[in-house]
């Protein structure tokens, strides 16, 4: 294979471009300042906005002599996802607010990682790598909060880190093939998170929940976390606040991070229900790149904000909506080793809306719904980019008693890619009161990222490259899986799956050390995946999951990159009777795989087997409801790489305190 070549420096090889040369540092400030103005126009008009609802609003509400209207139905978000996991033929995993706090889930990795099928570990830039049913690709999972998008064009991953697990109501996980009401770009599965919303609870809370959270562990490792509310205009406001400090074991990979998340709902007289929400994520650290590669030097500093405006209500008799506007500013400094600095800055803008209507005894649902989304990208290096997309779907479920069908299509078109269609099927066939089986196809299609594509500016600029000439990828995927369920928590689930990927965006990794994105012709992956829950007599609680897969690059004849051909997970939940001690454990099993497209043996992760050990022991001081706990991970100490090149912590400890008011 041929590389373009661009000697920037003497640490800095091959860098490959678009053809549009590098911007002067005059005109990236320029274009800087005037991304940064749109910003604040952008912040300004919908400020406007939420000011003048907020105006409307409290006038109502003291026009009626100040007492709030309580609407006990506008629940639209997380009852259509609850109603859809129990009905309909898509294979989901759920996990609610109660479980993720009786298991002490300190972030949103850890609690995606305690689900069926589902993996999140560290990756080597921004975020983390996201697994649902063994998948090894980066991106193709589409992450949603509250129904918007949360990936981004640059990157196409998300950092989960930026949402606070204090505000998290649930998470339900959608694996591969997803429906098309979901959104585009959602070939390896989507995960949808709800947060806190305290008039969909159908009350206006005197005692919003409150938190203070302090940890401390190996490896300087320091964390806090207070969160709380009150009622506000007729309505409920959250404010969390955190930071995390951490030293690291590696020569610079050193981290410190800070989070803000605001929350504001108000439900009106004319049965409509406004959600505000605001964050803002900063992030400084080493990147201290792989180990036959190391980066010493090389810096990040990495700082987004979010703001998202919901209303919805009810649309006619028998139906709802929801329309969200929503906004992300992100502004990112990388320090190469070799002491060169780029920029990126990327602005997103998006309008989505989306309507249920179902006939009145909800044997039949129409579901439809549109988005029209911008990205602007300012990259010191590679110039300016922009992508506008638009989308429409439409999404029909019918119940004939014992068999359930869910048929949709979508369209999207945008301006660097023009039109892609999309399409999602599925049969639910209902064996016995407590068995059933699930068949379902999809097909979608997932745009290369802006980081893909050009130059990404994550702190990997000295170990990838970009590659103008990618192709987007077309997935069609199926499975068939069989569900039984015991009692609550207590189940059995068994899926055989296949997909099948033309133009596949895989990495290549080239003698000077460098990956780079390329096209396969054709890539597939198939396997079974067995997951289930048990519980003994002694109070004793067992999960166990299963993947066994193989995988092809067609063209090169080899397997797909971080695609192991078995995945094991077994853990363990007890409760010491008059102690209420609870204890947890995780073994997790992974086999060798590859970490490139050539399948190198020199590029081999090996096989490892690890297992973490966790213990919560809850208390009152003041009669507050308080909580000790002490999490041990990689308990045997072992040697291994999650991603080729980046060596595992080792043995660490982690404990703190939880305060609930």
């Amino acid at each position: 294979m041929e590389y373009n070549a661009l000697k920037a420096d003497g640490c800095m090889h091959g860098l490959s471009f678009q053809h549009r040369p590098p911007r002067k540092p005059q005109e990236h400030a320029a274009s800087c300042a005037a991304h940064r103005r749109r910003w604040r126009v952008v912040l300004a008009a919908i400020g406007v906005v939420v000011l003048g609802n907020a105006a409307v609003v409290w006038a109502e509400d003291n026009h009626a002599g100040g007492s709030a209207v309580v609407l006990e139905a506008v629940t639209v978000t997380a009852k259509r996802l609850e109603d859809y996991v129990k009905n309909h033929p898509q294979q989901v995993e759920t996990l609610s607010r109660e479980e993720i706090g009786e298991g002490n889930l300190r972030n949103l990795e850890e609690a995606l990682n305690t689900m069926a099928g589902v993996e999140i570990s560290h990756s080597a830039g921004l975020g983390a790598r996201i697994s649902i049913r063994g998948s090894g690709k980066a991106g193709g999972v589409l992450v949603l909060l509250n129904g918007r998008p949360l990936n981004t064009s640059q990157y196409g991953g998300v950092d989960l880190a930026g949402i606070p697990i204090e505000t998290v109501q649930s998470i339900s996980v959608f694996k591969p093939p997803v429906p098309v009401w979901l959104g585009p770009g959602a070939a390896n599965g989507a995960i949808h998170i709800v947060t806190y919303d305290g008039c969909g609870r159908g009350t206006v809370d005197d005692e919003v929940p409150g938190s203070l959270k302090l940890s401390a562990g190996s490896y300087g490792l320091a964390e806090g976390t207070l969160s709380g509310g009150a009622p506000l205009a007729g309505g409920n406001a959250m404010l969390t606040a955190g930071g995390i400090h951490r030293d690291g074991k590696r020569t610079n990979s050193d981290m410190d991070r800070g989070t803000v998340s605001l929350h504001w709902d108000h439900s009106t007289a004319e049965a409509l229900q406004f959600n505000l929400n605001g964050r803002y994520y900063l992030l400084e650290q080493g990147t201290p790149g792989p180990t036959d590669n190391p980066t010493p030097d090389a810096r990040q500093r990495y700082a987004k904000g979010s703001f998202d405006l919901e209303m919805k209500g009810f649309a006619g008799e028998s139906g709802d909506f929801s329309l969200k506007a929503y906004t992300d500013d992100v502004d990112s400094r990388d320090t190469a080793q070799s002491g060169s600095v780029s920029d990126l800055e990327e602005l997103k803008l998006g309008l989505k809306g989306d309507t249920t209507w179902s006939d009145e005894g909800g044997i039949c649902t129409l579901r439809l719904g549109g988005l029209v989304e911008r990205n602007d990208v300012a990259h010191t290096l590679s110039g300016d980019h922009h992508r506008v997309l638009g989308g429409a779907h439409a999404h029909w479920e019918r119940d004939f008693g014992s068999v359930t069908a869910a048929v949709g299509a979508r369209g999207d078109h945008s301006t660097d890619f023009g039109f892609n269609p999309g399409g999602s099927c599925g049969l639910g066939f209902q064996l016995t009161e407590k068995g059933l089986v699930k068949a379902n196809a999809g097909y979608t299609v997932t745009l290369p990222t802006f980081g893909q594509l050009y130059q990404p500016s994550h702190g990997s600029i000295d170990q990838v490259r970009g590659n103008p000439d990618l192709d987007e990828e077309q997935c069609v995927s199926y499975d068939l899986g069989f569900d039984y369920s015991f009692r609550k928590g207590r189940f059995l689930k068994a899926a055989l799956f296949r997909d099948e990927t033309r133009n596949a965006i895989v990495y290549e990794r080239g003698p000077d050390r460098i990956y780079r994105p390329v096209n396969v012709d054709r890539a597939w992956r198939q396997g079974m995946e067995v997951a289930g829950a048990f519980g003994l007599d002694n109070g004793l609680g067992i999960e166990v999951s299963y993947i066994l897969q193989d995988s092809r690059n067609e063209k090169a004849g080899v397997e797909l990159p971080y695609t192991p051909r078995h995945k094991v997970r077994a853990g363990f939940t007890y409760t010491v009777e008059g102690w209420d001690t609870r204890l947890e454990g995780i073994v997790r099993y992974v086999a060798e795989q590859y970490s490139s497209a050539q399948a190198l043996d020199t590029q081999r992760v090996k096989a490892y087997a690890t297992a973490d050990l966790k213990v919560l022991q809850p208390f009152t001081m003041k009669k507050l409801a308080c909580e000790w706990y002490l999490n041990v991970e990689n308990l045997f100490d072992r040697d291994y790489e999650v991603h080729y090149g980046y060596p595992d912590d080792g043995f660490r400890v982690v404990s703190g305190v939880n305060l609930n008011f």
